[in-house]
């Protein structure tokens, strides 16, 4: 009997919840009806107040560990409910500061009066009863504000002076936060602007690898906004014509000028460039007097370039002009009479030419006298005015540019007018007929006088 009594009684789920929800009960009407004081804990942050005290002393100060304290408190069970952290005050008077270990008392003060009419303030502690803080000297500097732009702008369009307002603001801050900040600057997007923007942006503070540091609540700026002005300038592609100037070393020619940059991409306003197609490279820089070979210079330019007219981005400003001067070459080239031209020839007269073949001296580079044959070259001699006798007529010689006739200079050519010529024998022999008959009366005459 006592058996099955006593497993009615262990292994029944009812009688157990049931026998929970009375004690519960039993409990609640015992708190209810004694109303006893029971310990209650709150976490309450601490303020530091007095900073001034630091701020005249040209300090400045980081709280070491957390900085909120722990408040126990007794109150009558009842009540515990209205009663939050929200009710109690926790401050550490800088004032109060003991400077060898930096500790500061914490004090607790009950903001509502229902708080202090439920709890007692000789009830409250604090755990822990002070706060540390490290101090460090406050230091001012002052930054060159800088401009970032962010996007790509129109094409055809390039960036030009950012100007800002003002040009540059101070940090104020912990020396050893101060000692972060590399650089200060804004970031101006700048996508898709085809013309001049303006406005106002945030300033920003920099690491020393260009990193945005969030260092807001430990520094304060002179200002936190600043004005901009972007303008935006036209960009041009210029042709480089590299014009070179002087006269080379005998026996030696210019061919040409050599460089990996041909152009070049520059900004600038609308007006200036409107009338700008090609930048020309010209001056000593580019001299070749008495040149005997190749000549490599670097040009900068810079120097060539307008005023208000600047090159785009990071293109190089420095290039590399290889000037050339090759040696020139001298070869013959046969040609016979009747590949030579006469003109002004008289009818009456007969010429007699003493070289039927010609060897002409003909200078130019070797590669082009390669191509040269006879049949490019036309030789002439002009007989006008040409009288009777022995002469050394000019030999004209056309070629085309790039060669240079070196000799002979002229013809030997012997005239002869054989009419004159009969008539003067003629007129000799007749003289000699004349002279042989006076000759012979003056022999006769005596002969008849003896008679």
């Amino acid at each position: 009997m006592k058996e099955k009594l006593k497993q009615k009684l262990t292994h029944n789920l009812g009688l157990k919840i049931l026998s929970v929800i009375l004690a519960v009960f039993t409990w609640l009407i015992m708190v209810n009806v004694s109303n006893p004081l029971m310990t209650v804990t709150q976490t309450v942050p601490v303020e530091f107040i007095n900073e001034n005290v630091l701020t005249k002393a040209g300090l400045t100060y980081e709280p070491v560990g957390r900085n909120s304290v722990t408040v126990s408190y007794k109150v009558h069970v009842r009540d515990a409910a209205r009663i939050t952290a929200s009710d109690f005050y926790a401050y550490a008077d800088l004032a109060q500061l003991y400077d060898v270990t930096g500790a500061i008392p914490v004090q607790v003060d009950l903001l509502s009066y229902n708080a202090r009419s439920m709890v007692s303030s000789s009830a409250v502690t604090v755990n822990p009863s002070v706060v540390r803080i490290q101090t460090e000297p406050i230091q001012t500097k002052a930054f060159v504000l800088e401009a970032h732009t962010t996007g790509t702008e129109a094409e055809g369009y390039d960036i030009g002076e950012v100007s800002l307002s003002p040009a540059g603001i101070s940090a104020t801050g912990a020396e050893s936060v101060i000692g972060q900040i590399s650089s200060v600057g804004v970031e101006i997007d700048v996508s898709g602007i085809d013309t001049d923007i303006s406005g106002e942006t945030a300033v920003y503070l920099y690491d020393a690898n260009g990193n945005r540091l969030d260092l807001e609540d430990d520094v304060r700026l002179s200002h936190q906004q600043v004005s901009y002005r972007v303008s935006v300038l036209r960009v041009k592609d210029l042709a480089l014509d590299y014009l070179v100037s002087g006269t080379v070393a005998p026996g030696y020619r210019f061919t040409g000028v050599e460089s990996e940059v041909r152009s070049v991409s520059v900004v600038g306003l609308r007006s200036a460039l409107a009338n700008l197609s090609t930048l020309t490279i010209s001056g000593d820089v580019l001299d070749v007097t008495g040149a005997s070979g190749d000549r490599q210079v670097e040009v900068n330019l810079e120097e060539f370039l307008p005023e208000n007219i600047s090159i785009v981005g990071d293109q190089p400003t420095a290039v590399t002009v290889t000037i050339h001067v090759e040696r020139l070459e001298t070869r013959q080239y046969d040609f016979d009479l009747d590949q030579v031209e006469l003109t002004g020839q008289n009818p009456d007269y007969e010429y007699v030419f003493a070289d039927q073949n010609l060897k002409l001296q003909i200078r130019g580079l070797g590669e082009d006298l390669d191509t040269l044959n006879a049949d490019r070259i036309r030789v002439s001699v002009d007989l006008t005015d040409l009288e009777p006798g022995d002469h050394q007529a000019v030999l004209n010689v056309a070629l085309e540019d790039g060669f240079d006739f070196m000799g002979p200079a002229g013809l030997r050519v012997t005239i002869r007018n054989p009419a004159a010529e009969a008539d003067s024998t003629e007129a000799s022999g007749h003289a000699e007929d004349m002279d042989e008959n006076e000759s012979g009366s003056r022999e006769s005459a005596p002969e008849t006088e003896n008679e």
